[in-house]
């Protein structure tokens, strides 16, 4: 089946939560230096303690940036569902049950832009932040992935940007009894919608679910940079909460 090309993300704030040990104070100065050292024509529109804001130029409109601190229960709902779908969330407990404090950065398009361009920004100005960070404090942190509905590790993280790109921490990959028939599993992506790409989905028996993680990550990367999905699919709606446009796998 031919693929089809979903390359706009809808204007809808795109945030991680970097949860901290500590409150921490903006160093707005440093912060913006740090950024405009990356592109040099950021336009600045604030930038104070309470929280920085930005413009980032496109051959289009800006994507508009805000870094603020937040209350580690800004986004208690979305944490809560995050750790039900994250798979790393047993290594880093230690880490989240310390987190006193949290620093917000979302980025959001005046209008549809490419998702990689977005996401691209985003980690440009997400790493900024957390290289920022005293190296105590980025030691301890923990990311609530919010469109991904995942919490990470600093190291695993990295882990995903290196052997999956941009897209690995955006993506996750959740596995449920979703069509209450016995012994069937449904495995989804969440996170590609939030890029405006259509989210991944396959029904699957008697198979490794770690295989069949990996197959959807994999899959997603191929999305992702615009390659050709190696597999049959079929456009519908996503089989799993929340409602978003879907492919469906037929994963050899």
């Amino acid at each position: 089946m031919a693929h089809r090309a979903f390359p706009e993300v809808t204007k809808q704030p795109y945030r991680v939560q970097i949860l901290v040990p500590i409150p921490v104070e903006l160093d707005a100065g440093e912060l913006v230096a740090r950024l405009l050292r990356w592109r040099g024509d950021i336009a600045v529109r604030a930038a104070a303690a309470q929280g920085i804001a930005l413009s980032i130029p496109t051959a289009d409109l800006p994507l508009d940036v805000d870094i603020y601190p937040a209350t580690l229960d800004a986004f208690a709902g979305a944490l809560h569902e995050a750790l039900v779908w994250s798979p790393a969330w047993p290594e880093c407990r230690g880490q989240l049950m310390s987190c006193q404090a949290s620093i917000v950065v979302a980025l959001a398009p005046s209008r549809p832009v490419n998702s990689a361009a977005l996401l691209l920004s985003f980690l440009m100005v997400l790493d900024t932040v957390l290289l920022w960070l005293d190296d105590e404090v980025r030691a301890h942190a923990v990311l609530h992935w919010i469109p991904a509905q995942q919490v990470l590790a600093l190291d695993r993280y990295w882990m995903l940007r290196t052997e999956l790109g941009p897209c690995g921490p955006a993506v996750n990959v959740r596995i449920a009894n979703a069509t209450g028939r016995p012994g069937e599993l449904l495995a989804d992506t969440i996170g590609l919608a939030e890029l405006g790409l259509p989210d991944l989905q396959t029904v699957f028996t008697d198979r490794d679910p770690a295989d069949v993680t990996l197959q959807l990550f994999l899959q997603a990367r191929r999305l992702f940079v615009g390659d050709r999905l190696d597999c049959a699919w079929i456009e519908e709606v996503s089989l799993s909460p929340p409602e978003r446009d879907a492919l469906t796998l037929q994963l050899d």
